[in-house]
């Protein structure tokens, strides 16, 4: 995922200690805001960094915020505990600014099937990671689809074992029918048979996947 530019106001939904909102501040422009939102209070005494943002405890089923008011809606590791998802989606796209984007970030365990690829795959790959294969991700993106979001997709990444290069995380749990249009070209017709074999052997195993759902207002 490209990191978000223009951010002037950014929101860490289900915030609780505050330990990723570092990455959304280092995001904002020079005199933007970022606000820290969860709906236990006593997370804001477990060493939040005070200065990082503003912390506020409120419900995300009714946010407290003005419409079109943030630029960024960032939700790390919350979104799957809310009790009405299709309402606090209602509510981000509410507050969203025109363009304003939403990235949801949440690790199960789950069965997939891991393609491994030709190393020419990988040598050759000079873009974002595309959507996840499978279906993996689809419930979340036809819900943010639903509640008004623009272009939602979601793309999948294996957490183990852990790779420095997130493509190596994400090519594989991509369906050869939605990777070849974008790599075919580079490869030889012995190389193209080896995805395709690839694809016929990837068996379901069970395997921590990271799931990065984004879409715009």
């Amino acid at each position: 995922m490209a990191s978000p530019t223009a951010v002037h106001v950014a929101l860490d939904l289900g915030c609780g200690p505050g330990l990723k909102t570092a990455w959304i501040a280092e995001h904002v422009v020079l005199g933007g805001q970022v606000l820290g939102i969860d709906h236990n209070s006593a997370c804001f005494t477990q060493g939040v960094p005070r200065d990082l943002a503003s912390w506020l405890s409120a419900d995300a089923h009714a946010l407290p915020l003005a419409t079109a008011s943030v630029d960024l809606v960032w939700c790390v590791a919350a979104f799957e505990f809310f009790s009405r998802p299709a309402h606090v989606l209602g509510e981000i796209r509410r507050i969203l600014r025109p363009q304003g984007r939403l990235v949801i970030a949440s690790a199960y365990q789950l069965w997939v099937r891991p393609r491994a690829w030709p190393p020419v795959v990988y040598d050759t790959w000079c873009a974002p990671a595309p959507p996840a294969g499978d279906g993996l991700g689809d419930d979340l993106v036809a819900r943010m689809h639903n509640a008004g979001l623009v272009a939602p997709t979601c793309t999948a990444y294996l957490l183990d074992p852990p790779v420095e290069n997130p493509i190596m995380a994400a090519l594989p749990l991509v369906a050869w029918a939605d990777l070849a249009p974008l790599v075919a070209t580079h490869l030889t017709p012995q190389q193209y048979a080896a995805c395709r074999e690839a694809e016929k052997a990837a068996e379901p195993e069970p395997r921590s996947v990271l799931l990065v759902s984004v879409g715009q207002s």
